[in-house]
């Protein structure tokens, strides 16, 4: 298992796109026990990647892991304060 790992995001995170984003994210977070989602690319994002991240969040809790977000870009910003998720509280550590 690595120290840490960073996974770019597509720039789509959406309900279309969340199943195989969430087999990325899996198959990711199954080899390290630190996972930075880098957002720098994401431009169309809605609710589905919240609740992505917050799942990825409470199981790394849960494991003893670390996911971040990293570089969140206004249209993340955005679905997370439409969640009414607070982007930087404790279900979605930025870094």
């Amino acid at each position: 298992m690595s120290a840490s790992q960073i996974l770019r995001l597509p720039d789509e995170c959406s309900v279309r796109t969340i199943r195989s984003l969430h087999g990325e994210v899996s198959e990711a977070f199954a080899g390290t026990a630190d996972l930075t989602l880098d957002c720098a690319d994401v431009a169309r994002a809605d609710i589905a990647l919240v609740q992505l991240v917050v799942s990825a969040v409470r199981t790394a809790a849960r494991e003893a892991k670390h996911v971040r977000l990293a570089n969140m870009s206004p249209t993340v910003e955005a679905a997370f304060q439409r969640a009414g998720v607070p982007p930087r509280g404790p279900d979605c550590p930025v870094s």
